[in-house]
């Protein structure tokens, strides 16, 4: 659901003058939430976020036939958000980040650096001025830096 959510509002949030970054469809304490994290190049305000909400729910009651009822959350990615996907490595291009892998590349289990981009199932990353293109697979946790 994560994915038709995404591919459902990401039209929607551009539009706005955003970026979409992540969508999540959680149970927690028996209550369906989706969580949405969108980003801008100014920054996200709470007016920001207020907006997306409404947008996203006016659009959600009238493309999902949802029975029941679900908690709504709009929210910026944060300093330190956790990447996990694709598209989050090459939306913050530029960035610092900090990977835990699940297998060692050149010999190291952890790697900081600037990411360079994302595609075709590699992160590159610049650590210490080298080019080191990492398989998403082999990525266990990613977490922008501070």
């Amino acid at each position: 659901m994560d994915e038709r959510l995404y591919d459902l509002t990401v039209g929607l949030v551009a539009g706005m003058g955003l970026t979409l970054v992540t969508v999540d469809d959680v149970v927690e304490h028996g209550r369906r939430t989706f969580r949405f994290t969108v980003d801008g190049g100014r920054g996200i305000t709470v007016e920001d976020c207020a907006s997306v909400s409404r947008e996203i729910a006016y659009l959600l009651d009238d493309e999902l036939a949802l029975e029941a009822r679900y908690v709504l959350e709009v929210s910026s990615p944060g300093l330190d958000h956790a990447l996990r996907k694709e598209r989050e490595f090459a939306h913050f291009t530029g960035r610092e980040a900090r990977l835990v892998l699940r297998e060692p590349v050149d010999g190291e289990n952890v790697l900081t650096g600037t990411i360079l981009g994302a595609d075709a199932g590699l992160v590159r990353l610049d650590v210490d001025g080298a080019e080191t293109p990492v398989p998403l697979a082999n990525i266990s946790r990613a977490r922008l830096l501070l």
